[in-house]
């Protein structure tokens, strides 16, 4: 009975103090622990945890057919997966030369990696193969993962040569360095700020090529409608040298029509003119300037884009554009990848895949073109186009293998780890998904050409008992991920690697994306069965370390647990190296799981 009273009793004021106290430290505690990367959301975070953006963006200016709204505040830039401002994980300053450039490099705050990470490393020769078939799937006997090192971000303490086990590799040919491309020019309509955030894009497929770029800013006020409060709103010239800093050619010019074309009269509309008119009428732009150069070689192609379409790298567009001949009236593109899309749309190309023109075609049309805006059957930018070309010529789309529209949603890995080839062009990679594209396909530009997204199975070797083999296989999808099936009884014997997982939106319906990617599997479970290691930055330079063979602490893979071994000299002082940083990140205490693991591929270059 004395026991039941107390229960019941109000509790003391002193208690409650000391409750309220407990609850202060405790808040207090958790954030002193974010800034220092144990609890701290990154980019990781917004990926879901498996690629997939928590809160998707809007579309890419042009000719496309619109996306949801960006994040409040624009998000996270999506050509990097890295953190800004509050975000950052607090990293001790130290003293110029007191870190290996190869470690300070992972203290970066904007990485978001955990104070202590788990790391490991591969150096790769590659073995150039002119006859390398990309379509197939490059078996190792061996693991990736050989050496496992523990090391602290906040005081970079680990003075010893970090392991880096050689591994030759087959690959595809570099792309021809410094290889011109004068005979394409692109065209694109967007607005003033979308222009500049897309300049690292853009300079990564652009940027020393000879090509040129031509963009209507559609939010830029002509000049004859210009007034005291419009007349320094954008400056172009500016926006020009800007992409020039960048190694691109460019010109931009404000809309040549200010007012909407009535779709019916031709009487004028008070309404703005849509982004999807300019996209279609920067055929216009681009004739004006092929027409002023005065060029004894004019352009073999026009190509129409988004502002976020996205080229890996021009050395294969342009080859592929070659088999077609540029002295006809030619019109290249490609469909969306979801058919419902094609049925609501119609027979055309989907800009934001990119939707080519030959000269002689732009020539065809160019007399025609504000007619075909009030006459179209639709107001997008590609309905325009295609009505206009079905209208006014003999001319018909040919279909170009390698040109993704991509309009899929949410988690893309189940195509980027799908060893998709050839991969001309991607888009809404800032938008409908994220994914850090320009650091993805850094490795085609410096490393091997055609292996951007080539896939390398690790743990191969049949001799081994199957705990083992299972512990030591891998998948790589080079630029994108390193991926391991811990689930899986069979581990990747378990999947069919010929056939695309369904990881984005809607992906199990047949009838959207059948059409695109056949028989798809079935996405499995993050973590349970699938665990990821995603691409989150690149990076080119010199190796720092020293050659000298040291002994360092570290952890190697063997059958019966792990064992103390030697570390593996570094590459020579003055040699350049590729490097791509792969990262899980850690699920927390709670789950097991307290530190990010970190592969590194280190590259010869």
């Amino acid at each position: 009975m004395t026991m039941k009273v107390l229960l019941f009793q109000r509790p003391t004021r002193g208690f409650s103090i000391f409750v309220t106290l407990v609850f202060i430290s405790v808040l207090w505690s958790i954030s002193r622990l974010r800034p220092h990367g144990s609890l701290l959301p990154t980019t990781f975070d917004k990926w879901g945890g498996i690629g997939e953006w928590k809160g998707q963006g809007g579309g890419g200016e042009g000719g496309g057919r619109g996306g949801s709204s960006p994040p409040p505040g624009g998000g996270t830039p999506a050509d990097q997966t890295t953190l800004n401002g509050a975000q950052r994980p607090y990293r001790p300053k130290l003293d110029p030369g007191q870190c290996p450039k190869d470690l300070e490099f992972l203290r970066r705050p904007e990485l978001g990696l955990t104070d202590n990470i788990l790391y490991s490393r591969r150096c790769i020769e590659p073995i150039f193969k002119a006859d390398f078939d990309r379509n197939t799937i490059t078996n190792i006997a061996g693991p990736l993962v050989t050496n496992t090192t523990a090391l602290d971000l906040t005081s970079c303490s680990h003075d010893e040569p970090i392991p880096c086990e050689p591994l030759a590799l087959e690959v595809p040919m570099p792309y021809p360095r410094d290889a011109q491309y004068p005979h394409l020019l692109f065209g694109v309509a967007s607005k003033y700020e979308r222009m500049r955030e897309a300049i690292p894009a853009f300079a990564h497929w652009l940027a020393g090529t000879g090509a040129r770029l031509v963009g209507t800013i559609a939010d830029a006020v002509p000049p004859e409608h210009q007034d005291d409060t419009t007349r320094n709103s954008f400056n172009l010239s500016l926006l020009e040298e800007e992409y020039r800093a960048a190694g691109i050619i460019a010109t931009f010019r404000p809309p040549k029509i200010f007012k909407r074309l009535n779709l019916k009269d031709g009487k004028p509309d008070p309404r703005p003119v849509p982004v999807e008119h300019h996209h279609f009428l920067v055929i216009k732009e681009l004739l004006s300037v092929i027409d002023s150069s005065q060029s004894s070689q004019p352009p073999h192609w026009l190509a129409i884009l988004d502002d976020d379409t996205f080229f890996p790298s021009l050395s294969p567009l342009s080859h592929t554009l070659s088999r077609h001949d540029h002295t006809r009236p030619a019109w290249l593109g490609a469909l969306s990848d979801d058919f419902q899309a094609v049925q609501a749309w119609g027979f055309m190309a989907f800009g934001g895949a990119g939707s080519f023109l030959s000269l002689p075609l732009a020539r065809q049309l160019a007399p025609h073109l504000e007619e075909c805006i009030t006459t179209a059957s639709v107001q997008t930018g590609d309905g325009i186009l295609r009505d206009c070309v079905y209208s006014h010529t003999r001319t018909r789309l040919t279909l170009v293998e390698g040109l993704h529209q991509h309009d899929i949603r949410g988690d893309p890995s189940g195509f980027f780890e799908s060893g998709v080839w050839p991969v001309l062009s991607l888009h809404h990679w800032k938008s409908w998904y994220h994914a850090p594209v320009a650091k993805m396909a850094r490795v085609a530009k410096e490393v091997c050409g055609d292996c951007f997204l080539m896939r390398v199975r690790f743990g191969t070797d049949s001799s081994k008992d199957h705990k083992r083999r299972k512990e030591e296989e891998s998948l790589l999808s080079l630029g994108y991920s390193i991926t391991q099936y811990p689930g899986l009884a069979n581990g990747l014997d378990d999947i069919d690697l010929s056939r695309v997982e369904g990881t984005w939106k809607e992906a199990e319906r047949k009838e959207k994306f059948a059409f695109s990617y056949g028989p798809l599997r079935r996405r499995l479970q993050v973590e349970k069965e699938k665990k990821s290691w995603r691409l989150v930055d690149v990076d080119i330079g010199e190796e720092d370390l020293s050659s000298t063979p040291t002994q360092s602490t570290t952890t190697k893979k063997e059958s019966g647990g792990v064992k103390e071994g030697r570390a593996w000299p570094s590459q020579r002082k003055g040699q350049k190296r590729f490097r791509q940083i792969y990262v899980h990140k850690a699920a927390g205490p709670a789950l097991g799981e307290s530190m990010d693991e970190v592969i590194e591929l280190v590259w010869e270059v």
